[in-house]
């Protein structure tokens, strides 16, 4: 089975002059017990010689002389370490198996059933490690019940936003499922890109997504953090909600009601619920550290709702450390501010990447670095919790979207970030795993390096 992988040349080099050392120390072991075996029996024939004398002695009435040895430790012991330079070159050694090893070398073949068997606990107590360090812990699946909560009021409440879309659900209709992946309009074609033209356009109408702001979008993060922490009403009975619209209401500085009305917090103005989400996003796009304030401030509003203390909140060159806004948090701004066009789908795909967004830097401000060990793990863990989270609503919105056989309720732009979760989430995971095992690994050989080490005495002083 060895011989089935694949390795690439200087592993096939380095298999072999393992191969050969291998046979090498096989022969020096041989020659050893050999020696060991001959001294043995020196020792007993010498044994025996002394019990003849010493009869022969006392038969004749002779004295044996008294038996002498020197001390131990009169002659200097020998060195036990080598010259570096004593070392064959590494090409010598390669010349040397390749004339002395024939055949293909695979690790299987450098092992023995007892390694074999110490390799694999060895792998199995690395992966038991990696899934401790990454795997959902009580607290963990609670706040993944929140996050899927908040993901399935996302797509279950567009509805009632966008009201009695009539034409548009008219014109989705005209759309067979398998194209409605094509709504937008650099993916659409002949017939379909006039369609999709009027359904982008009948959904803006009629949802309020229009080119204008429908709020205050410019909110700076300091106005967002000052005045989300001061709102402590609580509107809707659903918490998912009361996050979700807490969140947005921070950004554009407005007031959604348990009856989805929205005015604007400081005129009073009514204004278009669905348009704030619009207003939402631009402001986020404009600024990436606005969403972070917005989340911030819910946090702490929830917190003092329960009667938790909370931390006064801090300039937010202090509060957002480095380490709170990940490399998840900036690949998914990235995303965001890819989406150019408030098409259907795009406004569909940003509501679901938005509330990742959120998710992610909620689930990070929970983060304890005593109670939750390296911040790496905990980041495998958040994605986690995004990758469960997305996949229920997801396939929640599936199921009744296909048991209805109404299309109009498809979740396009959520199965689109779906999607990307799903593979970029269980790629990181992957590499972060790879990265754990390699760091293992070097442990263990930085450990046998200084045993080598050990065996010299003219190391170069860098070493």
């Amino acid at each position: 089975m060895s011989n089935e992988r694949r390795y690439e040349a200087v592993d096939r080099e380095t298999l072999r002059v393992l191969k050969m050392q291998q046979a090498d120390l096989e022969r020096l072991q041989h020659n050893s017990d050999t020696q060991r075996e001959q001294l043995n029996q020196m020792g007993q024939r010498l044994d025996k010689l002394k019990q003849r004398a010493k009869a022969l002695a006392q038969a004749g009435g002779a004295e044996l002389p008294t038996e002498r040895h020197l001390p131990v430790g009169s002659q200097p012991a020998p060195s036990q370490r080598m010259q570096l330079d004593e070392v064959a070159q590494w090409e010598q050694l390669v010349q040397r198996a390749n004339a002395e090893v024939g055949g293909t070398v695979g690790v299987d073949d450098l092992l023995t059933a007892f390694e074999v068997k110490k390799t694999e606990a060895e792998v199995q107590r690395i992966e038991s490690d990696f899934a401790r360090l990454t795997g959902m812990n009580a607290a963990d699946q609670a706040f993944l019940t929140t996050a899927t909560a908040i993901q399935l009021t996302r797509w279950m409440m567009m509805p009632r936003l966008v009201g009695a879309i009539g034409k548009t659900a008219r014109l989705l209709a005209l759309l067979s499922p398998a194209t409605m992946g094509l709504l937008t309009r650099q993916g659409a074609d002949g017939a379909n890109a006039a369609l999709t033209d009027e359904v982008n356009k009948a959904f803006q109408e009629e949802a309020g997504w229009s080119g204008e702001a429908a709020s205050q979008a410019s909110r700076s993060w300091e106005d967002i953090l000052r005045d989300g922490s001061s709102l402590n009403d609580r509107p809707f009975s659903n918490d998912a909600l009361n996050w979700l619209f807490g969140v947005v209401n921070n950004l554009t500085g407005t007031r959604t009601m348990g009856d989805f009305t929205t005015v604007n917090a400081t005129t009073g103005e009514a204004v278009k619920t669905a348009g704030i989400f619009a207003d939402a996003f631009r402001s986020i796009k404009e600024d990436w550290l606005r969403l972070p304030a917005a989340v911030y401030a819910q946090f702490a509003r929830d917190k003092a709702a329960a009667g938790e203390s909370t931390d006064p909140l801090e300039p937010l060159a202090e509060t957002f450390s480095p380490e709170m806004l990940s490399d998840l948090y900036t690949s998914q701004f990235t995303q965001l501010t890819a989406i150019q066009e408030l098409t259907i789908v795009g406004q569909q795909a940003a509501v679901p990447l938005v509330i990742n967004m959120a998710v992610g830097l909620l689930h990070g401000f929970l983060y304890d670095p005593a109670k939750d060990g390296s911040r790496e793990f905990y980041d495998a863990r958040t994605r986690k919790i995004l990758i469960y989270s997305n996949a229920l609503a997801t396939a929640s919105n599936l199921s009744i979207t296909a048991a209805s056989q109404n299309w109009a309720k498809l979740d396009v732009g959520g199965l689109i970030v779906s999607g990307l979760r799903i593979a970029q989430d269980t790629a990181y995971i992957a590499s972060l795993k790879d990265k754990f095992i390699a760091r293992q690994m070097d442990k263990a050989l930085e450990a046998e390096l200084r045993h080598i080490d050990s065996h010299f005495i003219n190391l170069p002083a860098n070493q």
